[in-house]
């Protein structure tokens, strides 16, 4: 406490931010079967305790995307569902660690439905909050508190904290068969605009908790309407910020954007984290805050924000690792539970590049669902095809990718298809297939053929879980054209696709209930299920014992020769499978500084490895 000669007197107060846990408690990758020693709650706890043990006047909250994620939370949700007043393992942990209040989002109540929500709601001690998620037959009522009122002290002088929740109004679109009747959302924006100057009349400081990121796209648009906290910083009474939902890093990975400063972790004035995922930062906004004693009132002088990592030095919390001992190794003695086997080295190294066996595995063992599900049906008549994503390909850094190869256990099936999505199927004609087709094709940027400068291939901001691998069909991509031109043909059996063709399009749930904004999709949905996609994968697997998910190369880029180098960035471990698979046209160059792998493409050369790869196979 500073005193100041104008009668007041000058205070900090550490804000603590956390997000997307995603029920990674322990410092451990279960789809790999192995310690991660740079994530997990119980690492961050240790963050926390330091900083409370250094500074008296702390508080904690988390933006959401906690109950649902690592295996822990499918083991506790379907493997070994929770009974009776159950807790979730990672709710009794928040519990423990004290937070002061969380959000909700999205993951939280679109995964597993309103009931597994209710119950970590019900068993937390700490408030939920969320002013955009409204229930559908009470629409001035909420699924949670929009906000809550908390009575702090600062050097014990009483302080009175809103904090304010907000969530992805899309919910409604990823989740429509847990939330459709149930609620309905509003935008992040609008209700901020409402509810933030009635908190500021009932409140010293405001703190938006909000599970959305950050994008400067229109206002209107569907990426900023989804991460929302750029314009939500532009709400005028708005004193902090933790974000969620992107996965990326703020202060760090948004820069040279009006608005936006870097250096101190503000967006637009506002002291701001966005703390990545899985527990690997701890988010510390640091506010310079004054007391006027002949008034009684409290004003924010300046602001901080920083991200803490989680490293190797950081140790894992003895108390928390001893609180879900027993549901973690339960959940490890799951993952090695084995399935099947394969020779094939199921990888996604270059997924975004070419025909790949991750989307292989699951397209062959959607097909193969499709086609008992259906056989005797009115839709028996029509052929199936299968939609599926690489959806570990670099998203979280370059060493998120799949590989799997030999024994086949179940979290070998989640480094094959990480979400606990359900199977959905459309009916859709060829000219609706096309629609679908050229909406992935965002995957790649634009080539200039005629330039000597560097190009990179793909568009890394889109992300890899919205690249659908079509199987059943023939296509090719011209990646010279602009987005929505590039599909330059598209066959079934021989034949171009056309609105007189009709197929069953097996997919999940966040396709087939809008999530991506693909054409189509959601509005012809002709079988909604609540079979998991990998527990389909899993029966798929069982059923043929050893599989062979070699692919097809039903589709390819047009080769295109260009006096400058195409490139693509990857793991470095793909310089190894292109040696062992004897694969030409990529060419591993170095390992840039964040330790991507970059790797130079020849199309030509590439098409023509393709080509014979698949007589080969066919032969």
């Amino acid at each position: 406490m500073l005193f100041a000669a104008t009668g007041k007197t000058i205070h900090n107060l550490l804000i603590m931010g956390t997000t997307d846990m995603h029920q990674y408690i322990m410092p451990y990758d279960y789809m790999g079967d192995k310690p991660n020693e740079s994530i997990g709650l119980a690492k961050v706890f240790t963050l926390i305790e330091q900083v409370r043990n250094e500074n008296p006047n702390t508080l904690l909250f988390d933006t959401g995307d906690f109950i649902q994620g690592s295996l822990v939370g499918d083991y506790e949700a379907d493997v070994n569902p929770l009974k009776g007043f159950d807790f979730q393992t990672i709710v009794r942990a928040y519990n423990y660690i004290g937070y002061d209040a969380v959000s909700v989002g999205n993951h939280d109540v679109t995964d597993f439905g309103l009931e597994f929500f209710d119950r970590a709601k019900s068993n937390s001690i700490f408030p939920w909050v969320s002013a955009n998620i409204r229930l559908a037959d009470d629409p001035k009522g909420f699924l949670t508190d929009p906000y809550v009122i908390l009575d702090r002290e600062v050097d014990g002088i009483p302080i009175k904290v809103a904090v304010i929740g907000f969530t992805p109004p899309q919910i409604m679109s990823w989740g429509r068969r847990h939330l459709e009747g149930n609620v309905f959302t509003q935008t992040i924006v609008e209700q901020a605009q409402k509810f933030i100057p009635v908190l500021e009349d009932q409140a010293d400081l405001v703190i938006a908790v909000a599970h959305t990121g950050i994008s400067t796209d229109e206002i209107t648009s569907y990426d900023a309407q989804e991460n929302a906290a750029y314009y939500l910083a532009q709400v005028e009474g708005i004193d902090a910020m933790i974000l969620g939902h992107q996965h990326s890093h703020f202060p760090g990975d948004f820069a040279d954007i009006e608005g936006i400063e870097n250096d101190k972790g503000l967006i637009y004035g506002v002291p701001t984290v966005l703390p990545g995922s899985w527990g690997s930062h701890l988010g510390v906004i640091d506010l310079k805050l004054a007391y006027d004693w002949d008034t009684g009132e409290w004003e924010v002088l300046d602001g901080s924000a920083n991200l803490v990592p989680v490293t190797d030095e950081v140790i894992t919390h003895p108390l928390l690792a001893e609180l879900v001992a027993d549901k973690h190794e339960a959940t490890i003695e799951y993952v090695r539970t084995p399935i099947g086997w394969t020779d094939t080295e199921i990888t996604s190294y270059f997924s975004r590049i070419m025909d790949n066996p991750v989307t292989q595995i699951i397209n062959e063992a959607q097909i193969w669902w499709a086609e008992r599900e259906f056989a005797g049906s009115e839709y028996e008549w029509l052929p199936v095809l299968s939609a599926a994503a690489p959806f570990i390909a670099g998203r979280q850094g370059p060493s998120y990718f799949t590989h799997v190869q030999g024994d086949i256990s179940i979290g070998s099936i989640t480094d094959i298809y990480i979400y606990p999505n359900t199977v959905y199927v459309a009916k859709l004609n060829g000219e609706q297939i096309k629609d679908w087709l050229e909406a992935a094709a965002s995957n790649f940027n634009q080539i200039d053929p005629s330039s000597a400068e560097p190009q990179h291939v793909v568009n890394y901001d889109f992300r890899e879980y919205n690249f659908d691998v079509i199987e059943g069909i023939e296509y090719v991509y011209d990646i010279t054209k602009p987005s929505g031109q590039r599909l330059v043909s598209a066959t079934f059996g021989g034949n171009p696709l056309d609105e007189s063709m009709e197929f069953l399009v097996v997919t999940n749930n966040y396709r087939g209930s809008g999530g991506g904004n693909f054409p189509h999709v959601a509005d012809n949905v002709v079988l909604a299920t609540t079979e998991i996609n990998r527990e389909a994968i899993i029966k798929y697997i069982q059923y043929i014992g050893e599989v062979d998910p070699v692919p097809t190369n039903n589709w390819k880029i047009l080769p295109v020769d260009t006096p400058g180098p195409l490139l693509y960035r990857s793991s470095p471990e793909g310089a190894g499978y292109i040696e062992r698979n004897a694969i030409r046209g990529i060419e591993f160059l170095e390992v840039d500084e964040a330790g991507w792998g970059i790797y130079e493409v020849n199309l030509v050369e590439l098409s023509e490895y393709l080509e014979e790869s698949t007589l080969q196979e066919v032969n």
